[in-house]
């Protein structure tokens, strides 16, 4: 299965010294205790669509195995609707989210549809948005409602803004690039929503899309910390690293 082989690919660069995964606070906090630029790269495993899962009881091999953070669906799967495939919770799925309630994984919201969104919130576990922007400013299922979002932030979660330009402004297309302060409109929005505590970044530029669908000067992650400049300087920190670091502090306790 080549989410294993992804898992065993970690451990290889976690033994080679060159990422270390995070599965507890501990971890978290030697990672973010090591000056700038030293140590390794601390990453927290996360499933997006929840098909490797073959139902709630294999749940606790996943924990075993170092995943913290599930997202139920991308487009759907036998578990939810998610983007572009609307659709409840399946029985299927609602023992599932049960299961991460009980051991403590969280849900991403990130591409679940409406109707799964509302099984879900039925005994919700905790939630974040690692990547999703506002439906209120660009209309489609991939887009949190303002009451996702206040359930994110309600659940302690934050969200993490999408770096792809039609994405971020209603009617773009793919051969558009927005300027930078199209991210500040969707900031803005969820800071109003919710506080600026749960808003950070997602980027989600590992998402297959290049450089020419980007925003205009975010090419590469290099670019990235440039974004912040168009933020209150109240929030830059936060937005930067802080807000997520807060957050897997608790999550990972």
């Amino acid at each position: 299965m080549i989410v294993l082989e992804l898992i065993d690919q970690y451990r290889r660069w976690e033994d080679a010294g060159h990422v270390r995964l995070l599965t507890d606070a501990a971890a978290l906090r030697e990672v973010l205790a090591a000056p700038e630029g030293a140590g390794p790269l601390g990453l927290v495993l996360l499933m997006e669509g929840a098909d490797p899962v073959r139902d709630a009881d294999d749940l606790p091999f996943w924990v075993g195995a170092g995943v913290r953070v599930i997202g139920p669906a991308w487009g759907a799967t036998r578990y939810a609707g998610g983007t572009d495939a609307p659709g409840p919770l399946t029985g299927a799925g609602r023992d599932l989210v049960a299961a991460m309630r009980d051991l403590g994984v969280t849900l991403d919201l990130s591409h679940l549809d409406d109707a799964a969104f509302d099984g879900v919130m039925e005994a919700p576990p905790r939630l974040i948005a690692t990547h999703a922007n506002s439906r209120a400013l660009v209309p489609g299922n991939c887009h949190l409602t303002d009451e996702m979002a206040r359930a994110v932030a309600a659940s302690g979660g934050v969200i993490g803004l999408v770096l792809l330009s039609r994405f971020l402004r209603a009617g773009v297309g793919d051969t558009v690039r927005v300027p930078p302060e199209a991210v500040l409109e969707h900031a803005r929005h969820y800071a109003r929503l919710v506080g600026w505590e749960h808003v950070g970044l997602g980027s989600d530029l590992d998402g297959g899309f290049g450089a020419e669908k980007t925003p205009l000067g975010i090419g590469r992650y290099a670019d990235v910390p440039g974004l912040l400049d168009h933020l209150p300087a109240e929030a830059r920190a936060g937005v930067a690293g802080g807000n997520w670091a807060r957050w897997l502090l608790g999550a990972l306790g």
